[in-house]
């Protein structure tokens, strides 16, 4: 209970902090129509909740993170185990890999309208590209680094390959598979901006792009505002999700 509510004090000491730095920032360091004070920030989100359009901006961006998010944990997934499993698919996969993950999603934004047009299809791919190659890189990592020794002693056993692959590979993959869907849960909230560049109507990204557009400091910072909050909140999310079952391989997860 006393680590309970140290925690809960470090964490509300933490917000007053960046609160208080805000605060002083705004008008003082820099002007305020460029970073506008909290105060102000917070009638400009009560106002956009007060009409009804803020809720249609959350629910937009949340929904294309979702699907993106879970069409790149799956690939990220499956190229990965696949990689590091096998040394061979791991040497001719490494330098694609390490080619288009160094590639930022923006960057892609004239390729995707090529091929995908400016639907929705073109989104979910961006925000896909920002979650695989963290997803693939932790898999692979995880795979590869299964102890020889537990691997041996399933075959003194008389484990046969599909036996060790559930028994030995998959629990030692774990901490890096958990540490690569946290990563990849954070890349997507990033890859939601460039996503939402692409003809977008609605959502948080397209909000921060449009206020910047108008030069409206105040809704930038509410969908700064709201990105990072909903970030965190998912994240916390996660890690209360994942220790319910996986406690025993949340050490890496817990250690940021």
């Amino acid at each position: 209970m006393t680590m309970l509510s140290s925690s809960k004090m470090r964490f509300a000491a933490s917000f007053l902090i960046i609160l208080a730095a805000w605060w002083v920032a705004s008008g003082n360091i820099f002007v305020e129509q460029i970073v506008p004070k909290p105060d102000d920030v917070a009638v400009v989100f009560f106002n956009l909740t007060a009409n009804g359009k803020l809720f249609w901006h959350i629910f937009a961006s949340l929904k294309r993170i979702c699907i993106g998010y879970a069409i790149g944990v799956t690939l990220g997934f499956s190229i990965g185990f696949l990689t590091g499993i096998y040394i061979l698919a791991r040497t001719m996969a490494y330098p694609f890999i390490e080619f288009f993950r160094s590639i930022p999603p923006v960057a892609l934004i004239p390729l995707v309208v090529s091929i995908f047009g400016i639907g929705e299809a073109g989104k979910y791919f961006i925000i896909a590209y920002a979650a695989t190659f963290v997803m693939i890189i932790n898999t692979a990592s995880g795979v590869a680094s299964t102890p020889a020794i537990r691997v041996r002693a399933a075959q003194c056993l008389g484990a046969d390959s599909m036996a060790i692959m559930r028994w030995v590979v998959i629990p030692s993959a774990w901490p890096y598979v958990l540490t690569g869907l946290r990563l990849a849960l954070g890349f997507s909230f990033m890859g939601v901006v460039a996503a939402e560049m692409l003809a977008a109507q609605e959502g948080i990204g397209y909000l921060i792009m449009q206020s910047t557009n108008i030069l409206d400091a105040k809704e930038m910072f509410v969908g700064f505002v709201l990105l990072g909050t909903f970030g965190f909140l998912t994240d916390q999310l996660f890690k209360i999700a994942v220790s319910k079952r996986l406690r025993r391989y949340m050490l890496e997860v817990e250690t940021i």
